[in-house]
Parts: C-alpha cells; sequence; structure tokens
C-alpha cells in the first residue's frame, strides 16, 4: 500500500466510489423513495462501479490484494459501517433536511475515520 502506484490505485478506486455514488443516489432515492434502502443501493452499485473500472482500466490489484495488508479490510469494513451508519442517523434525526447533504456528511466522516486508521496502520508498520 505504500508504494505510489497502489496509492493511486487506492485513490482511483475511492474516487470513482465516492462520485458514482453521489450520481446514482438521487436517481435511485427517486425511483425507491426510501432513503436508508437507497443509499444501501447505490453504495453497493457504486461499489461494483468503482471495482469493475478499476480492473477494466488494468489498474492495480484485485480487490482480494486488501487481505495482503495487516489491518486494512477491518478498517475498510467499519469505514463502510460509519458511512452507512451516518447517513441512517442523520436521515432519522432531521429528515427535513435533504438527503444528499446526508450522504455529503457520511462520506466527509467515514473518510476523515479512514485517513486517520491509515495514518496509524502506517505507524505500525
Amino acid at each position: 500500500m505504500s508504494e505510489p502506484g497502489n496509492r493511486r490505485d487506492w485513490a482511483l478506486a475511492l474516487g470513482a466510489t465516492l462520485t458514482a455514488d453521489l450520481l446514482i443516489f438521487p436517481t435511485v432515492y427517486g425511483m425507491l423513495g426510501a432513503p436508508i434502502l437507497s443509499r444501501c443501493v447505490s453504495l453497493l452499485i457504486a461499489y461494483a462501479f468503482s471495482q469493475t473500472l478499476r480492473l477494466g482500466i488494468g489498474r492495480g490489484i484485485t480487490p482480494r490484494a486488501i487481505f495482503q495488508v495487516p489491518g486494512l479490510w477491518p478498517l475498510l469494513a467499519v469505514t463502510v459501517l460509519i458511512n452507512f451508519g451516518l447517513f441512517a442517523i442523520l436521515n432519522t434525526r432531521a429528515p427535513e433536511i435533504r438527503p444528499l447533504l446526508h450522504l455529503l456528511l457520511a462520506w466527509t466522516g467515514s473518510m476523515l475515520f479512514l485517513a486517520f486508521g491509515l495514518s496509524r496502520i502506517k505507524r505500525l508498520r
């Protein structure tokens, strides 16, 4: 993960996931009408899109390579749970605010957690 090519690869996957999620969520929300279910569907579609894009252009390693870095897959799993959990909490506590703002705040919070976790993993290596 410390090689520049791997960092670019993970940044590409993260950027594609975030962008796809921000573009897909309003469409899915418009069709389903349920914000939490729409969030789950859009996150899964966005992740599948980013992995397909990343592997399709021949960049980097397979998604199974996260198991090679100690502590990375639990960090990513908790980050996804934080992302989804923040969205659910914000949506239930403040339903009068647009769900897209909840989505942006959830991504911001989970990215801060991911950055902190990656710095800890890097420090321990």
